[in-house]
């Protein structure tokens, strides 16, 4: 009886000893639960761009048309006239961005050729049209980032290469032809908005709306034929134009290297 009692009591001290030994090499064993993954790379507006736009434009060409002709027996008039003019346009701009937490500020210049025109019925001339062939602007902009979303402001100087002419009955002005053409560089400002979503570590698409005022611009025509003098026509032009364009943009630079996270 007594060696039954001594017998079990051996074995139970040596369960403990077995469970516990057990249990102290398990806590001398390395951990297998995974590490977790590191975070996905942060993107960078910082760095340099150029893009390929296209877009549409509608805006407002206005003709102030006057003679000043100083003959006895010339009728001076004055008369106004407002239209329409719409076309298509396509060109690059290029620039850079600084981005500074979540803000993004840069400078930008673009180019376009243009297709933009419009005309009207002038009496007692017979047509006044006016076009603009090219156009392009240096410009600020200042955006939020939402990660690889880019809301932004954008505006400056702008330029248009402006074409306009005046069609009139060859017998009103003995002196010219029936029709006269004038061309100049015009000067103004610009300023719009839009958003810019990069789909790739080095690709980006952008739609913007832009506003272009170039202010008025006067022309004259001198005239001295026999008794007739002065200018005829003589007229200003204001010019304005609103635009929607798409643009697809190359980011120039290394794709964002990823966050390395310490454990």
């Amino acid at each position: 009886m007594k060696h039954a009692f001594t017998r079990r009591l051996f074995g139970s001290l040596a369960g403990l000893l077995l469970t516990a030994g057990t249990a102290a090499l398990a806590a001398d064993l390395p951990s297998r639960v995974a590490a977790p993954l590191p975070p996905p790379p942060v993107f960078s507006w910082t760095g340099g761009y150029v893009t390929l736009q296209v877009g549409g434009g509608v805006g407002h060409s206005g003709f102030d048309v006057y003679n000043g002709l100083t003959y006895p027996d010339a009728i001076p008039y004055s008369a106004n006239y407002g239209f329409n003019q719409s076309g298509p346009f396509g060109g690059l701009n290029f620039g850079y961005n600084i981005q500074a937490g979540m803000f993004v500020v840069g400078l930008q210049a673009e180019y376009n050729f243009a297709g933009i025109s419009g005309n009207a019925i002038a009496y007692p001339l017979n047509t006044t049209t006016s076009a603009i062939r090219q156009f392009g602007s240096v410009d600020a902009r200042v955006g939020v980032a939402l990660d690889r979303v880019l809301l932004y402001a954008i505006g400056g100087f702008a330029y248009a290469d402006a074409r306009n002419s005046i069609s009139y009955p060859i017998s009103s002005a003995v002196a010219f032809a029936s029709d006269r053409s004038y061309g100049s560089n015009l000067y103004g400002w610009d300023v719009g908005a839009g958003v810019e979503y990069a789909f790739a570590d080095n690709w980006t698409a952008r739609a913007e709306y832009r506003y272009y005022n170039w202010g008025t611009k006067s022309y004259y025509d001198s005239l001295n034929y026999g008794a007739y003098t002065g200018y005829f026509p003589g007229h200003t032009v204001s010019e304005n134009l609103h635009t929607g364009r798409i643009g697809l943009t190359y980011k120039f630079g290394a794709p964002p290297a990823p966050i390395v996270a310490k454990y």
